[in-house]
């Protein structure tokens, strides 16, 4: 099994250690087709999923069925852990694969409880997970940042430039289609197409499908 090297709950825990983490805590790995769900809301919780490759979005249908893309995460990222660690016994979102991904499911009983061995890794996978956490809030109040602008262009522009600040580049790939970027931003699709079109004209952006330059 190919562990990536930048998976954060794994910090600090050296490779050779990773067979005997992976017995103790009974982990499991399963491989998902591009649009396949790995989690329906409504499912019950009880283990997180690093991604070992692939891609994921974090997805919640309103009432009417429109789709919102919460959050998505790539290559090494953990999902799941703040309801496990919140103790919500069901998915209040489901979990789809963007692409064919692998992902580890690491039992959250077996993670926040030492076993009988009494493992060294136990209290710095905790911490690790309490450092993730804090992360994932950092990007929870990106994500309210966004939700919280008045138009499609504010939204549009907010979003860019922290794409822009995490890419340390004036030209950046985003991970979305269009219309996974009007999920995400709560916006129409074709309002969103119209606005990339008169932010362009503006001078404001440049953009070739997912590969975006913020002027």
């Amino acid at each position: 099994m190919y562990i990536p090297g930048n998976i954060s709950l794994f910090e600090g825990i050296k490779s050779d250690e990773l067979a005997s983490l992976f017995s103790c805590m009974s982990v499991r790995m399963r491989s998902y087709v591009k649009g396949e769900c790995i989690f329906r809301e409504g499912d019950p919780v009880d283990s997180l999923g690093i991604i070992l490759s692939g891609f994921v979005q974090i997805v919640k249908n309103d009432y009417d069925g429109n789709r919102m893309i919460q959050a998505s995460f790539g290559t090494g990222a953990l999902f799941a852990e703040s309801f496990v660690c919140a103790g919500i016994e069901r998915f209040p979102v489901s979990v789809i694969a963007a692409e064919n991904s692998e992902i580890l499911f690491v039992p959250f009983r077996k993670l926040m409880h030492s076993c009988e061995a009494s493992c060294s890794f136990h209290q710095l996978l905790i911490e690790n997970m309490m450092k993730v956490i804090a992360r994932k809030n950092l990007m929870l109040s990106m994500k309210i940042e966004i939700a919280g602008k008045r138009t499609i262009r504010e939204k549009v522009l907010a979003y860019l430039g922290q794409e822009k600040r995490k890419a340390i580049q004036s030209s950046f790939r985003i991970p979305y289609t269009r219309l996974e970027l009007a999920d995400f931003l709560c916006v129409d699709r074709s309002a969103l197409s119209r606005e990339l079109g008169h932010m362009q004209k503006d001078g404001l952006i440049s953009y070739d499908k997912d590969c975006f330059t913020l002027h």
